[in-house]
């Protein structure tokens, strides 16, 4: 798929408020001697900074590297003749980009990922559940919910009703 089918590069970007405050928290693991390297300088009170040119940078490089894996990705499920892209084949073009020593530490991104997903509840089962409501029976339900109407109604009725 090309660029234009999603309204051209120029409409892609990362929040740069979420990409600030990854930097932060990465600054903030590194040793002291690191930081100075890295950044050039430290902001007040002996804390980094990151300059937002360093910033922007960071973010059109991260787009170059996403539209190259998603791109090689694609290229590889379509070899397959697949219409999805799994996450196997994002490791065939990390290793095919260069970047096969990535591929570890997004396995253990992809099982957080999967962990968190098996401890949501799902918003049917939210419903479900919802203020005991799951062990009432259907007539009951149909009945709170014609008083409830009834209610609506009657306070419809006197707002209208001139006084």
């Amino acid at each position: 798929m090309s660029d234009k089918e999603f309204g051209g590069a120029d409409d892609l970007s990362l929040p740069k408020a979420t990409v600030q405050k990854i930097i932060s928290e990465i600054l903030a693991q590194l040793p002291p001697d690191n930081r100075q390297q890295i950044a050039g300088g430290s902001g007040e009170k002996g804390e980094m900074t990151f300059t937002r040119p360093a910033r922007d940078l960071l973010i059109s490089c991260s787009l170059e590297f996403l539209r190259m894996l998603s791109s090689e990705s694609n290229e590889i499920s379509e070899k397959e003749s697949k219409k999805t892209i799994s996450v196997e084949h994002v490791e065939q073009a990390l290793t095919d980009l260069g970047f096969g020593s990535y591929i570890e530490g997004c396995r253990g991104v992809v099982g957080e990922w999967q962990q968190v997903q098996k401890k949501r509840v799902g918003r049917g089962e939210k419903m479900r559940n919802f203020g005991g409501f799951d062990k009432m029976g259907s007539e009951e339900l149909q009945r709170m919910q014609e008083a409830l109407f009834g209610e609506a109604r009657g306070k419809m009725e006197s707002v209208s009703e001139p006084q």
